[in-house]
């Protein structure tokens, strides 16, 4: 059996496996899944792309590239916005893998197999595989520029491998346009590793769009002809020295105030910045998870330097990237893991690099290190927690049961999605604001979520004089509650339908 797998293997080879191996996981991964928060905006820009044409619609987004696509898709195959969503980023996510073993498979090929271990098994992006999120067409995108770039360096580096590179990033940068980063990070990496008198010329080859698009940009930003978009004008704000230390300045005020003793006020704002910076790393190597250990042995089997050549231009894009949340995280003062995830994507042929060392060096500890690899793949994906059918079953019955979506609160954006409802109808609320809208008369029904061991529930409910009208639970206790004023009678058709489901569920 051992043998005819060994057989197999080489004959579909790393990269094809990865590919394939990455789709797998995507379907396991969804099985039976909720959609995400952001997923709902989405999906609800694409109907909305779908009813009213492909016209940027307002929805609680502004870089609207994902939802272009699902509405494209689902219009020429007749799948939902939802369905498209998930398979256009199962592919993007496969596609990204693919990419990574691609890499090392030419830079290193004694650690293709290494890599396609590790791009299926790092916790930093498979761990969102379940999740609708534009993340994935921004990674795919970003890899299939660096390895386009790669293959530019080592043939005669022509003009047309250049602008194939450089659209490629654009493309990336419709997803998140944090993409644009990656133009000075090829420039700079050509200025440096490109042979002397060939630098300039390298460097304005892989920079020419982005340098061309920046003055047409400021000329007709300049002479008003084109507004800035909210997304661009957030990103130069964040990079803005002066109003960085004035948020910084502020934070830190409240801090030392809220916090700090009264010895330390004068440390506060260092106390700040450099305990933001420390979120990244912190992060980084949280999602790396087990391959914290290949990455490390990396450097240690060779001098940092010479770990890092063979990849490039990857450790620029590192840093650049890294430049970027740097930004990010002292701007808004938090940061979402999966925006680190990239930077462990772009540390994938390194760890592989350094798992094909480990087992070199540790033959005895070879097929140990390879089930500790596919554990995590399997952790990944697969959750052993009960799945949250409550919410699906209660957003079935208020798109069943309450026909004014407008008159019905709710605190999680999920049961309005599975009523039927657009995000613009449903009134989503926390429960303080939820009680706020039930005095005014704004709404006069509410389904909020329930944890098994939310003792603060009944209290929330006797405050606001709330009467249970249906519940819905999972296996493990946790549950959504429907509930309408005492006051205010359900109506007959809800009474009936209430009494039957209870009925049913005793």
């Amino acid at each position: 059996m051992t043998a005819q797998f060994m057989i197999w293997a080489r004959a579909i080879g790393p990269q094809r496996a990865a590919f394939i191996g990455s789709l797998l996981l995507s379907l396991v991964a969804l099985g039976g899944s909720l959609i995400n928060r952001d997923g709902i905006y989405y999906v609800d820009a694409a109907r909305a792309m779908l009813e009213q044409g492909f016209a940027l619609q307002r929805h609680g987004i502004d870089w609207q590239f994902l939802s272009m696509l699902m509405a494209g898709l689902s219009a020429l195959t007749g799948m939902t916005p939802e369905t498209s969503g998930h398979l256009l980023n199962a592919f993007f996510l496969a596609g990204a893998c693919s990419l990574l073993v691609a890499i090392v498979r030419h830079r290193l090929p004694e650690a293709a197999w290494a890599a396609c271990l590790v791009a299926l098994a790092m916790p930093a992006y498979n761990g969102y595989r379940s999740e609708l999120l534009r993340e994935y067409g921004f990674w795919f995108f970003c890899l299939l520029a660096f390895w386009l770039a790669m293959r530019w360096e080592e043939a005669a580096p022509r003009w047309r491998e250049a602008i194939a590179c450089q659209l490629t990033l654009g493309i990336a940068a419709l997803f998140r346009l944090e993409a644009v980063a990656f133009y000075p990070a090829l420039m700079l990496w050509q200025a440096f590793a490109a042979p002397p008198g060939q630098r300039l010329r390298r460097a304005l080859m892989l920079g020419s769009l982005p340098l061309a698009g920046a003055v047409l940009a400021g000329v007709l930003v300049g002479s008003g002809l084109v507004v800035l978009p909210n997304r661009v004008g957030y990103y130069l704000e964040a990079v803005n020295p002066l109003h960085k230390l004035q948020l910084l300045g502020e934070a830190a005020g409240n801090m030392s105030e809220s916090v700090l003793s009264k010895y330390s006020r004068e440390e506060a704002a260092y106390v700040l910045f450099f305990g933001l910076l420390s979120i990244v790393p912190v992060k980084f190597l949280k999602m790396a998870g087990v391959f914290v250990v290949p990455l490390a042995y990396a450097f240690v089997a060779r001098p940092m330097k010479a770990a890092l050549a063979c990849w490039q231009p990857l450790p620029w894009a590192f840093l650049v990237y890294l430049l970027v949340l740097v930004a990010f995280v002292t701007h808004q003062f938090f940061l979402v893991g999966r925006y680190v995830s990239l930077l462990n994507l772009l540390a994938v042929p390194v760890a592989a690099a350094g798992l094909a060392l480990l087992m070199q060096r540790f033959p005895r500890w070879k097929w140990p290190m390879v089930a500790l690899a596919l554990l995590t793949m399997a952790a990944n994906v697969v959750s052993l927690s009960p799945k949250k059918t409550h919410i699906v079953e209660a957003g079935r019955w208020l798109g069943a049961n309450a026909h004014d979506a407008a008159r019905v609160g709710v605190d999680n954006a999920r049961i309005a999605y599975y009523a039927g409802w657009r995000a613009s109808q449903a009134v989503s609320l926390d429960r303080a604001a939820l009680g706020a809208a039930l005095a005014q008369k704004r709404i006069d029904m509410v389904a909020v979520e329930a944890r098994r061991n939310d003792a603060g529930i009944e209290k929330w409910l006797a405050a606001y004089r709330l009467q249970t009208v249906q519940r819905f639970a999972n296996k493990a206790g946790d549950a959504v509650i429907v509930a309408v004023p005492v006051p205010a009678q359900a109506s007959p058709s809800i009474t009936e339908r209430s009494r039957s489901n209870t009925a049913s569920m005793e």
